[in-house]
Parts: C-alpha cells; structure tokens; sequence
C-alpha cells in the first residue's frame, strides 16, 4: 500500500520518489536489520540520536522520537516538506504566509495573507537601495549575501551591475504609469524648478509638479532632474518645454523660481509657448510666483548687512567656546555651577547666512549666565579678545547690554525664522498663508522703523525698502496669492479688507478690494466658460443626434410631430442651462456672504472642506483646486539637491546623469522619507556601464542575472 510523502499537496521534495512505502518505518540504515531491504531516502536529510530513538534535522536541528519497528517515517518527510531551512525544497508558489502588516490608517498590525516570489523580493531589493539610497555595492557586500542565503535561499545571487539595469527599468516603469495618470487626468498643475553644480561639476536642473488631486490631496512628483548646458534664461526655458512635452503637459497654472534675473526670461519663454497651447488661465498674466522664502531672505539679509557690535561681541564669545575641547569642558563646568537645565550646546553661525545668526543668538541667550561666569572663573577667556583677528582687534566680551541688544534681535528674527519655516513646506498647502504672513511682516517694520532704538531703526528702514520691491503694491507681487486666503473660508475678503485697512487709507483699500474681487471674478468667468464649452459641446452632439438627420424630415407628419416635441424640449433644456448659468454667475457673491468658519480651530483641514462643499460651489472649486496647491517656494526642488548631493557623493561620482535622475525620481516616486546613505566602493570605470544602460533604447524589462562566481 502506497502513502504520500507529505501532506501538503502543494510541496514537493527533489527526491527520485515522491511516495515512499510504508516498509520504511522498518528500514534501518543498518542494512543488517531488515534482510535484504534498502535504507529510506529520508536518512539522508536526518542524523539519529540517543541509540536510534531520536533523529534530529540536518537543516534545522529539530529532534523527533524514532523507532524503526512502531514509529514510521512519515513525519519525517512531512517536516522535510516544510523545513524552511532545506534550500532543495519546491514551494507551492500559490501557498500565501500569515504575517503582520503595519496598519497604514491606525496604530497596531493587522494579519494578512501574502505570497511571496523570488521576482517580489528582487523588486523590494530595488526599491529598498532606491529610497534608501544605498550604493548598488551593497548586494555584493558579505553582510547581505548571509542574511539572504538565510532570509530567502532560493534567491540567485546578483551583482551592482544588475542593480543599476533593475533601477532604471523600475525608473522606466514608474514613468510611463505616472504618464498615464496625467494623460487620463488632464492636472492643471503648478511648477518649481531650479539648477544646482554636482560634485562632478555638473549643472543640473530639477523641475517639479503640484497638483490636487479629485480627492483633494496635494502632490508633489519630480518630473525631471536633468543635466542642463548653462543657467540662461532661453536654455531653461527650452528644457522645460521639452519637459513638458515629454510628459503630455499643457495645462500649467503657475511657475515657482528664485529671483535670479534669468528667470525673468524663462517666464516670458513659456508664456508665449503655453499660450499657443492653449494652456494658461487669464493669457498666463499670473503664471510668474516668485519663491517667498527667497525674498524673505533677501529682506533680513538687507537689514543685518550693517551688524552691531553686541552680536559681534556674542559671537566671538561662541567660537572661543567651541575653539577647543577644553574650552568647552570649562564652559560645562559653569553650566552646571549655574544650575542651568539645558542639553543645548551653542552652535557657531555663518555670517552671511541669517538663519544661522538667529540660531546662534538663540543657543546663547540660554547660557548667558555662563557665559558671564566664564569671564569671571576663566583667565584665558578676556585675554582672547585682546588678541587680533584679520587685522582688527576682537571686539569686548559681551556685556549686559549687549545680551539685551541680542535678545530684542532673536525676537525679531525669530519671527522671520518661523514664516520661513512655513513657506518651505512642500507636502502641504502654502499658497493661503502667504498673506497672513506678508501682512506681519509690513506691520512689524512699520513699528520697528518708529522706534527709539536707532540700530533697529535703521535696519527696519533697508528691510523695508527691500520689502517693498518685491509686495510693496499689487502691480509687483502676485495677486493670486491673495485670493488664495479669500478661498479660504476662515476669512474670505473681509480679513483682506480688514489687514489693508490697518495699513492704507480707505480709499487706497477700496481700489484694493475692487482689484482682489475682479480677478476672482474672473477667475469664475474662464472657468465657467471653460466648463461649458466641454459641457456645449457634448449637449449639441447629442441633441444634434436627434434632431437633425434629414431622413426624419421626410416621414409622416406623425414623425414631424415628434421632431417638434424633441426640438421643443431642447428649447426648454437651453432656457433651463441659462437659468443655471445665470444662477453660478452669483456663486462668487453667494460665498462671499455666506458665513465663515471658525478661525480659531487649530484642527481645521482646508482641503478637506472644499472636498465637502465642492458640490454647492462646483466652479470656486475647481479654482480653489488650482490655486490651493501652488507652492510659494522652491524648497520642493531644492530638496531634490540634498538628496542629489547625498548620491553624488565623492565615492559615488561615476554615476551617469540618466542614472542620477532615475535614482532621484524613483525615490521620489516610490516614497518620501529620507534616510542616511553608505559609502559606496565603485569605481569610476562603472561610468561607462552606466551609460550603456541609460542610452540602450532597446532595454526591456532585462531581469538577467548576473552571478559573481
């Protein structure tokens, strides 16, 4: 009588036999024990114990009771069967594993079912060295062949020059999918671009796309980060025109860049471009947003060009601390005699650098009592502002005024720091806060230009002028920023009205409010007579269908009757559509008057809200969907940067172009998060391969492997 060798139908062991004869619980690799019969193969894979009543697994050490005349072999082959450890096992590809799985909407795991393929584990491997930016090496680096030859057996080795044809084919997959969401979508999106030199003097350009989608979530996706000849306006310009005709993108609402004066021409390039296509709102009056955080920059900078002495005094007070490592054990030692409850350490700036100025003053102001110790219990601390450096003596230890003087300034700018803060988000709406913001910034300079204090005076006087260049009146700042908070239905026109009326006179604020009002107006108008030409159109084939063909006309009067009433009920349908068009002309007002939301609840989603009404206000929504995801800096791209200057690393400068871009878009793509990279031990004679891979218009989905022995 014949039995299974196992009792999952779906594994197969590599032996001659798949069945094996119930003889076996009787057969002893001694032949001598049964005359004439022949050892069970399943002795090949276990090793007896303990005067042959225990057998244990050569895989996986597990032990099990044996006896050759009352305790068979079938549980034997069964556990072989499923052994993980036995790399000759065949593995039902269908059979799905149990396994915990992170719960992306809660806290906690939830037990699922997965199947799992050599062609899975491949692709996570890809997808795991792309967002965590791991050279191609690492497949080839002992640590993870012994955790694979482990994790997963079955899986053929492979080398980095397998890696790199796997990211650029991933690269190549997520593209054409990602082209074919824009293609079915039709995205009105808003773009940011900039250039930056790689380590391997290399001028790049990376241009970025934000759009909301039907569900009202904002994206982000990096479309290109190509290499670029030079920085002038028309080669930036035609780049991004062959960006956006590569991706099938013609409806572009705005375009974020920096204030370098070559952009001014790349504007008014794909101005003329997009016009012909047929893809800008108002003849792209407003496609032109100039990054903020930038601006911002240039207003504190301008201000702080003319330092005064206490910052200097404070600073020089922060390098002699952090000059050498027993400095600053002294200094410890005074923090602890002060009793000061801070792990802060001071950090050093960078004079050019605002940002870091602020930081610096920040970490001071915490230890200003030891700093005042210091002096006291340190011989040496004095005698180094006696010393000279570049020629000048170094200014006084700082003195209590000069604490004050910093404190006041760290106010200041801390208000500058944390508007910067919010401005270079890029996975969140900005556009609406930029008027909150703009209206601060007037109103603290305008105080701070009367004050008593004659330093802070007159850097309020140079901040504001530089203030004024850039939003000093409607005609130089981009009025869709604007209306970007009257969308916001917290505080609609009124708050605008409101904040000018603390600046200008009423009949300066009343012009201002007409100009706001009218372009939202006819924000409403293009949209609406965008929508209803779609809308005519479909209507007229339709009713065209049923009117119009000349057979009809040639029928009965019966027939004639009938086409009366049809042409009747399309009168009445177009009378009805005008009634509705006339009804959305007044859709604007409808929201204007209608009451705001609280302003006070912190938990407020805005794009949540319009995904809720959209339906009462279908036309203010569609341009609240436009208007709400243009981002008012360039941070989206220039983080795209760190993350190029992470992968072009001094070990890794043999990376192609095309593969910087495939790695850099693929993260992008595939996750958000970043994570710390290793060193990379390539050479520069993969430089060659590299491009091989990325100029081979014949690559395929090539899932060749290559083994290194």
């Amino acid at each position: 009588m014949e039995a299974n060798s196992s009792s999952n139908p779906g594994v197969n062991i590599s032996t001659p036999s798949t069945t094996q004869s119930t003889t076996d619980s009787a057969i002893n690799t001694n032949a001598g024990n049964r005359k004439g019969g022949k050892a069970s193969k399943v002795w090949e894979h276990y090793t007896k114990l303990e005067n042959d009543t225990k057998c244990k697994c050569n895989y996986c050490s597990k032990v099990y009771a044996y006896h050759s005349r009352f305790i068979g072999t079938r549980t034997l082959w069964n556990h072989l069967a499923a052994c993980t450890a036995y790399a000759d096992r065949k593995v039902d590809l269908k059979q799905k594993t149990l396994v915990f799985e992170d719960n992306t909407t809660g806290g906690g795991s939830n037990l699922v079912a997965i199947s799992c393929s050599k062609e899975d584990i491949r692709k996570a491997c890809i997808e795991m060295i792309i967002i965590d930016e791991l050279p191609f090496s690492f497949v080839e680096k002992e640590g993870f062949r012994k955790f694979m030859s482990k994790a997963c057996p079955k899986l053929d080795r492979f080398s980095r020059r397998t890696v790199a044809r796997d990211v650029y084919q991933l690269y190549l997959n997520e593209k054409n999918n990602l082209k074919k969401v824009f293609a079915r979508n039709k995205y009105r999106v808003c773009i940011t671009t900039d250039c930056w030199t790689s380590i391997q003097n290399l001028n790049y350009m990376v241009i970025t796309a934000h759009f909301i989608d039907d569900e009202w979530q904002l994206h982000k996706r990096i479309l290109n980060f190509c290499q670029i000849d030079d920085h002038k306006g028309d080669t930036i310009g035609k780049l991004i025109e062959s960006c956006l005709l590569e991706w099938g993108i013609d409806r572009v609402f705005t375009i974020t860049v920096d204030n370098a004066s070559s952009n001014d021409l790349v504007i008014s390039y794909l101005k003329k471009k997009l016009n012909n296509w047929g893809g800008l709102v108002l003849n792209g009056d407003y496609l032109h947003v100039r990054c903020c955080a930038h601006i911002i920059n240039l207003i504190v900078t301008e201000g702080l060009k003319e330092m005064n002495n206490s910052v200097s005094s404070i600073r020089n007070a922060v390098k002699y601390v952090r000059s050498s490592p027993a400095r600053l054990v002294r200094f410890r030692k005074c923090v602890e005699h002060e009793k000061l409850d801070s792990k802060r350490i001071v950090v050093m700036d960078v004079p050019t650098r605002w940002n870091s100025t602020y930081l610096m003053l920040e970490s001071a102001l915490v230890y200003q009592k030891a700093f005042e110790r210091l002096e006291d219990d340190d011989g040496f601390y004095r005698s180094y502002f006696e010393e000279k450096e570049g020629g000048k003596k170094r200014i006084r230890p700082p003195e209590h005024i000069d604490w004050v003087n910093a404190s006041v300034l760290n106010n200041f700018l801390e208000n500058f720091y944390e508007i910067t803060k919010k401005f270079s988000a890029s996975l969140s709406v900005t556009s609406h806060l930029y008027f909150h913001e703009m209206h601060s910034i007037e109103s603290n300079l305008k105080g701070l230009i009367v004050s008593d204090d004659s330093y802070f005076s007159a850097m309020a006087k140079k901040m504001k002028e530089k203030y004024d260049k850039y939003w000093g009146s409607l005609n130089t700042l981009n009025k869709l920023l604007i209306v970007a908070v009257v969308l916001d239905p917290r505080y609609k026109l009124s708050f605008v009205k409101f904040c000018f009326e603390e600046l200008y006179d009423e009949n300066v604020v009343c012009e201002l409010i007409k100009v706001i009002k009218g372009l939202l107006s006819s924000l409403y108008d293009f949209y609406t007579n965008n929508n209803s030409r779609c809308d005519s159109g479909s209507q007229n084939q339709s009713v065209n269908a049923v009117i119009c063909p000349s057979e009809l006309e040639k029928k009965s009067d019966i027939i004639d009757y009938r086409l009366a009433k049809v042409a009747k009920l399309s009168k009445w349908k177009k009378k009805q559509l005008e009634e509705d068009g006339v009804e959305l002309k007044n859709e604007v007002d409808k929201y204007l008057l209608d009451d705001c939301e609280n302003c006070f609840d912190d938990s407020f989603d805005l794009l949540n809200w319009w995904k809720v009404n959209g339906g009462k206000y279908k036309v203010l929504s569609n341009i609240a969907k436009d208007i709400l995801s243009i981002p008012i800096s360039t941070v989206a791209s220039e983080s795209a940067f760190s993350t190029g200057g992470r992968i072009l690393d001094p070990f890794r400068a043999s990376l192609s172009p095309k593969m910087v871009e495939s790695l850099i878009c693929g993260q992008n793509w595939l996750c958000s998060s970043r994570i710390a990279v290793e060193e990379d031990t390539s050479s520069v004679e993969d430089m060659a391969f590299y491009e091989s891979i990325t100029s081979d218009s014949r690559l395929a989905s090539d899932f060749d492997v290559i083994n290194l022995d």
